[in-house]
């Protein structure tokens, strides 16, 4: 027996260990193909717990005797395939001029041993060739004898799999379409040759569904190109996971794959990026073309992307047509209504990606779609459960179905309604608490009103919703304080805001937000009055000065700013300040308008109508109505520390009467 090192370092050899184990088949079964062999066998032996102990590769190729395994195990990155374009005889072409595919099987275990038949002086022998993980430079190397001419030549690879090492890539439902795929154009090509993976024969032939060449708008530097590269995009017969693009020569033989996985709920394909130029003969020279051809690669990717739109328009138009023809399809050809055509559109959507799982005939198909349609109309939240639990959709599945939904109008449609929804039961809701006299005395501004108004500030335009407040704003808010009542407060204050007994006193709140950016900012100030002061002349006066106050402060003096101030109360004196809030040509409420800011004053009664109205429209669409028990639901759910609990009791009573 000899020991030869190989002329590379262990850490090299040891960044084989972490190469993806699919890929590192496939590796080892090129190295079959290239030694023409016709047969190719892939054994996964297991424990009696079933994980895999033992890999091995099995092929009835040429062989390699004693003095080409000095050669080829001794070497990195040198072999005969470098010179040559094609295998010993001129058979068929040659995949591998790397000289490393031998070293990807540390990427399935730690020991590895080639027991090889090939022709020598006239006859066969046996040559053992062995390496372990702990030390991958050295190799053994032993001529095993002569056998029985009759026997053959080909090859035994053998890998340990040690106990800590799991293979889940090689035991998922595709693992053998994904090998396929990497094959699939030499398998064509070359019909005599078969490989079995896991028992499993891979039949390019049986596992495509149907491909697509995709001519790509390059630009002029591929001119002196002989063969334009192009994309290839095959679909398959089989469920298979997300792909990546794969890169290969022209033939279709893949190299390396790129990029992130293509995940479709639609489409089970692979995609394949065709060039001369990446006929490459080492991994670094492959990386460098990669790189300098990056441009080629984000337009085939872009073409598999709009590939694949087109597809899923077409398999949906294939769908619906066929249910269509069924009689099944739940939606009239006549011009919808907006929201009907929102929801047609994601019926279409969800229908399609779920057409594997639907039953294919009789009432359980008829059935099926009527669970669809119903959910769409009444609760599309339910969709998910009947994907789950009544059609078993994988989870994958669901995913890839999530995300195409986050796409349809009918998406943003349930997104609105939602929001139109809350937004009308929180109005009722303050309505309710402001309408009854005693919850409205028990309605504390501190810990209640304030943190339920500083959350729903599209009360006073949708555009303040997604506003901040402004933390340097607070010392000049502040210092001009005394411009309105003794009892006025900023939020930011309102934890010193105490009685002698411990509890929140009573007071004037002063929220503050802002908008905007350095150019140009917007900012709201609202005083909210206590539901015990009646708005009059003196009330508009003192929040007129405090505006004026801080309009004209020194550290905004020449700034881009537009101010707002609101005073909102649940009652004004008309006869003291009906002339300031009705003037003529302004709308109403509006008591100071100035170029740098605008006093306005609103009760609450005001500002509910002004926000109803702006709802109307989704409101008339959805036919929604607030009942008391919707509202105060809403109430409970969202906003149960901060309302009086005497609402809550009443309808506990209501409830209890119903019963009774």
């Amino acid at each position: 027996m000899s020991t030869f090192n190989l002329q590379v370092g262990g850490p090299k050899i040891r960044q084989y260990s972490k190469k993806p184990a699919v890929a590192a088949v496939t590796e080892l079964i090129w190295n079959a193909l290239d030694a023409n062999a016709t047969e190719v066998s892939v054994d996964l032996e297991r424990t009696e717990s079933g994980a895999i102990e033992r890999i091995s590769v099995v092929d009835n190729g040429d062989g390699f005797d004693l003095d080409v395994a000095k050669l080829a195990f001794g070497e990195y990155g040198d072999t005969w395939k470098a010179k040559r374009t094609k295998t010993v005889g001129d058979k068929r072409i040659l995949h591998g001029k790397k000289g490393e595919g031998r070293l990807f099987a540390f990427s399935l275990g730690d020991e590895v041993t080639w027991q090889s038949r090939a022709v020598s002086g006239g006859e066969v022998r046996v040559t053992r060739v062995a390496s372990h993980l702990s030390n991958p430079q050295k190799w053994d190397i032993d001529d095993l004898g002569e056998i029985d001419r009759s026997i053959g030549t080909g090859t035994v690879v053998s890998i340990e799999v040690p106990q800590t090492k799991t293979l889940s890539a090689l035991d998922q439902a595709d693992t053998d379409l994904e090998i396929t795929a990497r094959l699939a154009f030499y398998l064509r090509s070359y019909t005599d040759v078969q490989v079995v993976f896991n028992g499993n024969i891979l039949d390019p032939a049986e596992a495509i569904a149907q491909e697509f060449d995709i001519e790509l708008d390059l630009p002029l530097s591929f001119e002196t190109d002989e063969r334009k590269p192009l994309v290839t995009v095959v679909e398959w017969t089989k469920k298979v996971s997300a792909q990546k693009l794969l890169i290969c020569d022209h033939s279709g033989v893949a190299f390396q794959e790129f990029g992130e996985p293509l995940p479709d709920s639609l489409v089970n394909f692979t995609p394949y990026l065709r060039s001369d130029r990446f006929q490459i003969n080492t991994d670094h020279d492959l990386a460098l073309a990669i790189m300098k051809n990056d441009e080629l690669i984000q337009l085939a990717m872009e073409s598999v992307k709009e590939h694949l739109r087109k597809r899923r328009s077409e398999i949906q138009g294939e769908i619906v047509d066929k249910l269509k023809s069924e009689g099944i399809y739940p939606y009239p050809d006549e011009n919808p209504s907006a929201s009907l055509d929102a929801e047609r559109k994601t019926f279409d959507v969800v229908i399609t990606a779920a057409r594997g799982a639907l039953p294919k005939s009789g009432t359980s198909r008829r059935l099926a779609i009527k669970l669809f349609h119903h959910a769409l109309e009444s609760n599309p939240g339910h969709l998910q459960e009947i994907l789950s639990k009544v059609l078993d959709l994988p989870v994958e599945d669901q995913q890839h179905l999530a995300q195409l939904l986050q796409e349809t109008e009918l998406s943003n449609v349930i997104r609105s309604a939602a929001t139109v929804t809350n937004r009308m039961k929180f109005i009722a809701g303050l309505r309710k608490i402001l309408s009854d006299k005693v919850s409205r005395k028990e309605f504390r501004e501190v810990d209640q009103l304030h943190p339920m108004i500083a959350d729903n500030l599209w009360l006073f335009g949708d555009e303040w919703e997604l506003s901040r407040s402004e933390v340097g704003l607070t010392s000049v808010l502040e210092s001009h304080l005394e411009n309105l009542d003794e009892g006025a407060v900023l939020e930011t204050k309102l934890d010193t805001v105490r009685r002698a007994d411990g509890t929140k006193g009573r007071v004037d709140i002063v929220l503050f937000r802002g908008i905007g950016d350095e150019k140009f900012k917007r900012r709201l100030v609202i005083e909210l009055k206590r539901p015990s002061v009646s708005v009059g002349k003196k009330e508009l006066d003192q929040v007129k000065s405090y505006a004026r106050a801080i309009v004209d402060d020194p550290q905004f003096n020449g700034t881009s700013c537009k101010w707002t101030f609101v005073l909102v109360t649940y009652d004004y004196k008309k006869h003291e300040i009906d002339r300031d809030i009705n003037q003529k040509d302004k709308p109403h409420g509006l008591a100071d308008d100035q170029e740098e800011y605008e006093v306005w004053v609103k009760s609450w009664g005001e500002i509910f109508e002004q926000a109803e109205s702006n709802l109307k429209f989704f409101y008339d669409q959805l036919e929604y109505e607030a009942t008391d028990s919707r509202v105060l639901g809403y109430l409970e759910k969202s906003y149960k520390e901060r309302v009086p609990e005497r609402l809550f009791a009443s309808q506990n009573e209501d409830s209890l009467d119903n019963v009774g």
